[in-house]
């Protein structure tokens, strides 16, 4: 076997145990940022974490349909951040699976938030957030929220 041989061979298997880590970091850090674009009902950062394909998918507990594309998310989003005066929303222990390209992490989602008119909610939700990685990056195309039934 002629060295250069072994150093490909030896680089490829690097290359093969570190690419899910990254991948896997890169993945569980695009989610957070979601939930801290969600908690300052940040606008900018949320427009961010997504991506701008039109086929990209929200759906909610209120939804009577899906809001597709971005411009559609993005007033969804738009007009949660308006209602709410503080929004503070984080997945627990969430479960990453990684299938090529696209990522899908699910888990239970914590909210604590504040009407305008001073009211104060918590809530627990199933959140499926699906991520395609896009141009190096981890990019949001699906997120879905359902209430958990006490």
């Amino acid at each position: 076997m002629s060295r250069l041989y072994r150093v490909v061979a030896l680089a490829l298997l690097i290359l093969g145990f570190c690419l899910p880590a990254n991948n896997m970091e890169a993945v569980k850090a695009a989610n957070q940022a979601f939930y801290a674009a969600l908690s300052a009902r940040d606008i900018g950062a949320m427009e961010k974490v997504w991506s701008k394909n039109a086929d990209v998918r929200q759906v909610g507990p209120r939804s009577k349909t899906f809001d597709i594309g971005w411009p559609a998310v993005k007033q969804n989003f738009e007009r949660v951040f308006d209602f709410f005066t503080q929004l503070s929303v984080e997945e627990e222990n969430p479960e990453i699976k990684i299938y090529g390209s696209i990522a899908l992490v699910s888990g239970v989602e914590k909210a604590q938030r504040k009407t305008k008119t001073g009211e104060s909610q918590t809530a627990a939700s199933f959140g499926t957030n699906i991520f395609e990685k896009q141009n190096g990056r981890w990019l949001m195309i699906y997120h879905h929220f359902s209430p958990v039934l006490q």
